[in-house]
């Protein structure tokens, strides 16, 4: 399982590889044929790219931060064309993707990460660029705190605890330690990482990992130590459970790491080089010392050398159910990007990372300080498992963190995802209504403007509630609704979060500053969650204006204006009312609202009722009470943004 980077001179010029992708793409016809790519980069290089050198094809990148999103947009048939998923998963490739074997992009691969990818002697998908993991480390903070930089788990989790102790590498929370957590996998990389000096790396499990993939072989019985280091970090105090656990917002590892006030995350290459920035960002405007940073391997608590995680960012296949043409112009895309040039431009729209191809030669300045030697020496390890593996671990650590179940329940259900495919928490596909039409979420739309999805959400919190106004975080929604058939499992993928409706009743003045904040981070790229859908009344505002100033007017449904004197009854969640703290961003900035936290002064607002229900409870409640008739929501003209109307 060692990987080494073997350096070649590339006798074949990039302008050359570029010329033989031009001539295989450069075929004209009338209308340019569409590829959909749903992910949650942009891919602009890549789109400059394949459309300069293939005329013929339109590249469409949509963000998503969802991947439940794509495997229900598939299985409704509607894409997307190229398909992006971030570990190997058979049941996706058997029953969405096409064979691409007889591809030249399927041979042009390291052969350690195309054989572990492929099924059943097939390919599937090729690997976009990887990155490294490990220990991303303030360097500076240890040497001010007159510590050594931890060789084993042990000295790890007494640095951190000693470095909180001198008031180092710790925020308000009295964290030090974060994972880098926004995805399942990449927690589950956490618990991978943590067997992989002392037993994936061994010949005990290169044989295990071997029977496993066989289904010969299982995590239970053998994966709980990887949960010990998570349980040594949580009892010194230096990790926060409800951060893996999602019971609040994560913790902002980047800019914390930028500032100073986290000493260390398990992370990526990819973020060791944005804290290196982030850095010099704080420097430069005067709020943090000048910092230099490392990156350490996963450790060993036997004496067996460290190693990094090296895994691609994701995999990329083509989706077996779109037309012939579709599927040859998914080929050439492929192929293309198996060439120096798209590795570069995958690599520019990454943010970094190292290509899979073979004799490419590397970026030396893509490496963090730290990892050369064990690239050199082999001790890297290629992570990829099968069957999402890696994805369902993460998820239930996250449980376990949260003490919903056991470590040992964990591995069990886990063993049954990949044994079997079902799970105690399946899909619930009881049928609980219908609606009309597709209500979509897409390139972050609820987080921006109006939306048919929105409204509906925010129209069935308010009969739930019972208050004449209701909004509803565009965070909060997280997948569509297609049309035809709703189930019950959609109600939880689309609105996942435990987060409780209550009625405050409140100053126009403090409804005027709740929709202020909403708008405060609403971007044209990744916008914050919490940007607001509405039902009782209708604002408009101005997102070319400054966060702060960009709110223009709020109107209720009888025409009137919003009197900044008169009470109003809102239904909101606990979670704006600060139930989770405002810390880390936690309740979106509305602290006007807040009702819970005892470290931010109360808001101006009394409590009516706290209703019990979750957003899948609102609209599990209005479909019981509409089943007569199909939902059919449109747009009202409830939200307007004067900028886009320029």
């Amino acid at each position: 399982m060692k990987r080494s980077i073997t350096r070649r001179t590339v006798f074949i010029s990039g302008a050359l590889l570029l010329l033989l992708a031009l001539a295989g793409c450069g075929r004209q016809t009338p209308e340019k044929t569409v590829v959909k790519i749903l992910y949650s980069n942009n891919f602009k290089k890549v789109e400059e790219l394949v459309e300069s050198a293939c005329e013929d094809i339109d590249l469409q990148a949509e963000l998503s931060l969802y991947p439940s999103e794509q495997l229900r947009r598939l299985n409704k048939g509607i894409g997307p064309e190229l398909v992006i998923t971030a570990q190997p998963d058979s049941n996706l490739e058997q029953q969405y993707l096409l064979d691409i074997s007889d591809t030249k992009a399927s041979a042009a691969y390291d052969g350690t990460i195309m054989n572990a990818a492929k099924l059943e002697g097939k390919t599937y998908v090729i690997p976009l660029p990887g990155v490294y993991s490990g220990y991303v480390v303030n360097e500076t903070l240890f040497e001010q705190a007159g510590l050594s930089l931890p060789g084993n788990n042990a000295e790890l989790v007494d640095s951190l605890s000693q470095l909180k102790e001198k008031g180092l590498g710790v925020g308000e929370d009295g964290v030090s330690f974060s994972v880098m957590s926004d995805y399942n996998t990449g927690v589950g990389l956490f618990n991978v990482g943590n067997m992989v000096p002392d037993f994936l790396g061994t010949v005990e499990g290169v044989k295990w990992l071997a029977d496993f993939r066989n289904k010969e072989a299982s995590l239970t019985g053998v994966w709980e130590e990887s949960f010990e280091l998570l349980d040594a970090l949580v009892a010194a105090g230096v990790m926060d459970p409800a951060d893996i656990a999602r019971q609040r917002n994560s913790v902002h590892y980047k800019k914390r790491m930028s500032d100073g006030t986290l000493a260390a995350v398990f992370g990526d290459s990819a973020l060791y080089y944005e804290c290196v920035e982030g850095n010099k960002e704080e420097v430069k405007s005067g709020t943090s010392e000048a910092y230099t940073y490392r990156m350490l391997p996963l450790f060993s608590d036997e004496g067996n050398e460290p190693w990094f995680l090296f895994s691609p960012s994701a995999l990329v296949g083509i989706n077996n159910s779109i037309s012939e043409e579709k599927q040859d112009a998914c080929k050439r895309i492929l192929e293309l990007l198996s060439t120096p040039e798209g590795q570069a431009a995958l690599i520019e729209d990454l943010g970094g990372g190292m290509s899979c191809l073979t004799e490419y030669q590397q970026q030396e300045d893509l490496i963090p300080q730290g990892v050369e030697e064990y690239v050199e020496s082999g001790y890297v390890y290629n992570v990829l498992f099968p069957s999402r593996t890696v994805e369902y671990l993460g998820g239930y650590v996250r449980n376990v963190m949260a003490g919903k179940c056991s470590v040992e329940e964990a591995l069990q259900a886990i063993d049954r995802l990949y044994y079997e495919g079902t799970d105690e928490s399946a899909y619930d596909f009881s049928i609980i209504g219908s609606v009309s039409h597709d209500l979509l979420l897409e390139n972050f739309n609820v987080r921006r403007n109006e939306t048919e999805l929105g409204n509906f959400i925010a129209d069935c919190v308010a009969e739930a509630s019972g208050a004449p106004i209701a909004v509803v975080n565009g965070g909060g929604i997280r997948a569509s609704f297609y049309k035809g058939v709703v189930y019950g499992g959609d109600l939880a993928v689309a609105c996942p979060f435990d987060n409780q409706i209550i009625v405050l009743e409140m100053k126009g003045q403090t409804m005027w500053d709740v929709l202020e904040n909403s708008l405060a981070t609403c971007t044209d790229e990744f916008p914050d969650g919490r940007f607001l859908q509405v039902s009782g009344l209708c604002y408009t505002f101005d997102s070319s204006k400054p966060a702060g100033s960009r709110l223009v007017g709020v109107t209720l449904p009888d025409g009137t204006d919003l009197d900044p004197n008169a009470g109003y009854q809102v239904a909101v969640t606990d979670y704006m009312a600060g139930s989770k703290t405002y810390a880390e961003d936690n309740g979106d900035g509305f602290t006007m609202l807040n009702y819970y936290d005892d470290t931010v002064p109360k808001g101006n607002v009394k409590l009516i009722k706290e209703t019990g229900l979750l957003y899948r409870d609102a609209l599990a409640q209005y479909f019981e009470k509409h089943q007569d008739s199909a939902v059919d929501a449109g747009l009202e003209g409830r939200i307007t943004d004067l900028a886009r109307d320029k």
